[in-house]
């Protein structure tokens, strides 16, 4: 049996993501895929635009065969860390032979595949040559992304700088190292299988036909008036149509969330925690811990404390992750844990096609996660700091559902109640 697998948001779901789907079917001569999906928050530091579920629902309809969450420990975190638990997850699963992702540089097209294996090789190795140049660059007051690049640079032969940089400053690319990174560190059998991005970049804000980017598609619903969302608007061409219809169902009784939907939770937080300091919180520093501090009597609302808080050396999706760090309760010491026991102690299942009881055969053959697939797999098949872990990864839900009741004031079902989706 052939099992692909894809890490991927959904936020929403868009063309760009079903043409991966197709390719990922026909390529790599999948029998099933197996998506890795992002829970209620997301990479970038902000709740999801849909809930999880009816994420999990557009992927099922529009081809994939299983979706396991991605606990929002690591949803939210950093590009190293979001493809380490990615990547470790779908490994553990134990019958997965081949990851599927996109990128805007294929590796494996011949002028760029000797610059992504010396970039691999100085990301795994970690020499102290390479580490002296990332400090000196953090000290010279670059942003951590800046800093690895002028690093790697420096340690590249000049011929190579060109093509280095047009990988290194792309998204997806920074992804696929770390998809590479991940599994060399987890000694993984799993092949990698490339997908040139199609249409417009990452963040582009251009609502074209075809191909336009999940931020596009964002950003045009929370700019237009509210109660417009029809099938002619523009952003519905740069969706597939089941995917569509379940955006236009979702809106019609859930509202959709935006990062400035947490500012007054957020708040609350902040001046919870103040008298104690943040750099305990994942991702947060000392340094960073007194910039919130000295600067929350201006606090506005979310995005523009992002904006207040970022600096030369500090980027904005960076603080993001910060405050929803704090906003979830996600803490330093849950990231040393987790991640020297191979990020997630389990596998939840949000949904999965009727067709695919063999994949669950092979799942349940060769797995070593136990699959929770209800309620009483969380008591049952977790010991007991297991069961912490999931706690927090449903505090999260709950954050999310109270933002949710907070715009609409319609109460979501509780986590723990929800059935998976099966289509």
């Amino acid at each position: 049996m052939n099992i692909t697998g894809i890490i991927a948001e959904y936020n929403p779901f868009h063309n760009g993501h079903a043409y991966q789907l197709r390719k990922a079917r026909t390529e790599t001569d999948a029998d099933y895929i197996i998506i890795v999906m992002s829970g209620n928050f997301v990479q970038r530091g902000a709740p999801a635009l849909l809930d999880k579920y009816t994420r999990t629902k557009m992927a099922l309809l529009e081809g994939a065969d299983l979706v396991i969450e991605l606990p929002a420990i690591w949803s939210s975190a950093s590009a190293e860390y979001f493809a380490g638990a990615g990547t470790f997850l779908l490994d553990r699963l134990g019958c997965v032979q081949t990851l599927c992702y996109g990128c805007e540089t294929p590796p494996n097209n011949a002028s760029s595949a000797h610059v992504y294996e010396h970039i691999l090789l100085l990301l795994k190795q970690e020499t102290p040559l390479y580490k002296k140049h990332l400090q000196n660059a953090l000290a010279s007051g670059a942003s951590y992304a800046l800093a690895r690049q002028n690093a790697l640079l420096s340690l590249l032969p000049d011929s190579e700088h060109d093509e280095a940089l047009a990988l290194l400053q792309n998204p997806n690319n920074i992804l696929a190292l770390e998809y590479q990174k991940a599994l060399a560190q987890a000694s993984s059998a799993i092949r990698i299988h490339p997908v040139l991005r199609q249409g417009e970049g990452y963040h582009s804000a251009r609502l074209s036909k075809g191909f336009a980017s999940a931020t596009a598609i964002r950003r045009y619903l929370a700019s237009r008036p509210e109660t417009s969302c029809t099938k002619q608007e523009p952003y519905s061409y740069a969706m597939p149509a089941l995917a569509l219809a379940l955006l236009l169902e979702y809106e019609n009784s859930n509202p959709f969330l935006y990062e400035n939907d947490c500012s007054h939770m957020l708040h609350y937080c902040l001046l919870s925690h103040a008298a104690a300091g943040f750099a305990g919180f994942a991702d947060c520093t000392p340094d960073i811990s007194n910039r919130i501090v000295r600067h929350l009597n201006d606090y506005t609302g979310f995005s523009d404390f992002c904006t207040l808080l970022k600096s030369k050396n500090i980027a904005y999706t960076r603080i993001s992750r910060i405050l929803t760090h704090i906003l979830l309760d996600i803490r330093q010491s849950d990231y040393a844990c987790w991640r020297s026991r191979s990020y997630v102690p389990y596998a939840n299942v949000l949904g999965f096609r009727k067709d695919a009881e063999s994949l669950f055969t092979q799942l349940k053959k060769h797995s070593d996660l136990p699959l929770l697939t209800r309620a009483a797999d969380v008591k049952n098949r977790l010991s007991a700091d297991e069961q912490a872990f999931f706690q927090k990864n449903l505090f999260a839900d709950h954050v999310y559902q109270a933002l949710v009741f907070q715009k609409s004031r319609k109460s979501k079902k509780q986590a723990l109640r929800r059935q998976i989706v099966i289509v």
